[in-house]
């Protein structure tokens, strides 16, 4: 019968302490119970993932996961839990911002200049230069954010057969002047009405003394409106008064331009470069990356949560990680036969288990452990390193992982972002759009692009996972014992998919 003060290692920022519920001489008693039980399968060490509250890392573990680890694999399990959770609000942010009128304009505004400076024979639905039907685009979009719409517009799919290599292929020859672009795009914009209106909506919010302000083109005033925008971007779209009370000036419809023409170029130069993440997803993550990104972005929670991985290995036992290396080390030094070790992480959990790995070369260097990854949330580059470094500790090692269909289509919020979570930390929240992380199909298989003179990275983890038979299993996959998967959802693979877990459970029963 589950016990969570047998099982569970509770760390707040890293540390043991009376809030974490979990004392250094918990852990203590936890690993010698974990030793004592002399399981068959060994000991299992789960890291969740990210934006995972307390109370739901409790639940899976005692209702999903301890019936598989310990009633079906015959595995000792500890589980850490580690207070991540309260990195939701920035996933709320987004279902806002997908209701704000600005960014709604910002979108339509950006898609019809994306496809008019495309070629016609780009490979979208909704053509390029001048056979772009703006007012159908338009349209479309107001049914799409309106909910009338199941899918965004079709304009902006790729026809049958076109590939990220055709795409960036028929873009090479695109070149684009910012400044030529801006002056066109401004003259788009003063005829756009909604567009003003959404600009002068978020202004009057934003403005010091809270009243609306008409704008430079005469549109009239709109109610003062509160808004997402970032302080950097509103910077950009509003003139700055200095050492004054009104904080901003007069709407800089030029500026205003140049900050969607910016936009506009980002993207055709992604798809030229082969590595846009589809039309749709792309747009929305260029004008998050101008407009929102303090609201969604790396310095506010993702930046913390992979800290919040590293810190429970600093120096002082009053550190879980550091703590629990240092029980593994000197209870298992005095065995004639220590049992296996199989350290399992989900998605950001991944990113828990290669600063594990770094910590036990100092602190329990004769530790080797076997590893499972489960939909992980680690870049290729703390992959290769960890590999470099680390990778004599691996004895085996197996990553279950869903195929790039399925992650593209896998919808994180709805209207806002329309792929999986993984693709919203590679778009948006590592230090460069498309940011290649080891859970995503699409770097490993997509070698046209991502080659390895350009990206010794995802080489380097290539040659990592060739030193392991069967190491990578794509969803869907029905390869046989060990080596199936059917999870649909990011969150689906270490709790929820029962293909999945049936592999883990043979994996820790017979092996890899």
């Amino acid at each position: 019968m589950f016990d969570a003060n047998q099982h569970i290692i509770h760390i707040v920022d890293g540390r043991l302490s009376p809030k974490s519920k979990t004392s250094r001489d918990d852990l203590g008693r936890i690993v010698t119970q974990a030793l004592a039980a002399n399981a068959p399968s060994g000991i299992v060490l789960h890291f969740h993932g990210g934006l995972v509250s307390e109370s739901s890392a409790r639940e899976s573990a005692e209702k999903r996961l301890y019936p598989l680890y310990a009633e079906r694999a015959k595995a000792y399990p500890i589980f850490f839990v580690w207070e991540s959770g309260f990195f939701e609000a920035p996933i709320n942010n987004l279902g806002e911002i997908a209701q704000e009128k600005l960014f709604q304009e910002f979108m339509k505004k950006v898609a019809e200049w994306v496809l008019k400076k495309l070629p016609t024979a780009a490979g979208f639905k909704g053509g390029g230069g001048a056979s772009v039907d703006e007012p159908k685009l338009r349209a479309d979009f107001d049914a799409w954010f309106s909910g009338q719409r199941s899918t965004p517009p079709e304009q902006l799919e790729t026809l049958p057969g076109t590939t990220s290599v055709g795409l960036a292929a028929k873009t090479k020859g695109v070149t684009l002047d910012e400044q030529d672009l801006a002056a066109d795009i401004e003259e788009s914009i003063a005829g756009d009405a909604n567009f003003q209106d959404a600009l002068q909506a978020v202004y009057n919010g934003l403005h010091a003394d809270g009243q609306p302000h008409p704008t430079t083109r005469g549109v009239g005033t709109s109610v003062s409106a509160k808004s997402l925008v970032s302080k950097e971007a509103a910077d950009i779209l509003f003139e700055s008064v200095p050492n004054t009370t009104k904080g901003f000036g007069p709407i800089a419809w030029f500026k205003v331009a140049k900050a969607v023409a910016s936009i506009v170029i980002r993207v055709i130069r992604r798809f030229r470069k082969g590595r846009a993440h589809g039309m749709y997803v792309t747009l929305v993550e260029e004008v998050l990356r101008e407009l929102y990104l303090d609201k969604i972005g790396r310095i506010g929670w993702w930046d913390r949560m992979k800290m919040d991985t590293a810190d429970a290995f600093r120096d002082g036992e009053e550190y879980g990680g550091t703590a629990l290396l240092a029980e593994l080390k000197t209870r298992l030094e005095g065995m004639a036969t220590p049992p296996k070790i199989t350290l399992i992480g989900h998605s950001t959990g991944a990113i828990y288990i290669c600063n594990f790995l770094k910590a036990a070369a100092q602190r329990a260097p004769k530790l080797q452990c076997d590893v499972i990854f489960e939909a992980p949330a680690a870049t290729h580059a703390l992959l290769a390193a960890t590999a470099a470094e680390h990778g004599s500790r691996i004895r085996h090692f197996r990553q279950f992982g869903m195929c790039d269909e399925r992650e593209a289509t896998d919808v994180l919020i709805p209207i806002l972002y329309r792929s999986s979570l993984l693709y919203l930390v590679s778009g948006l929240l590592e230090g460069e759009p498309d940011e290649p992380l080891v859970g995503m199909a699409r770097y490993l298989e997509q070698a046209d692009i991502y080659d390895a003179d350009s990206f010794p990275n995802i080489e380097s983890c290539r040659r990592f996972y060739a030193r392991y038979p069967n190491s990578l299993v794509w969803s869907p996959s029905k390869a046989g014992l060990g080596l199936s998967s059917d999870g649909r959802r990011h969150g689906e693979f270490d709790d929820v998919d029962e293909q999945t877990m049936a592999s883990v459970q043979h994996i820790l029963q017979n092996g890899f």
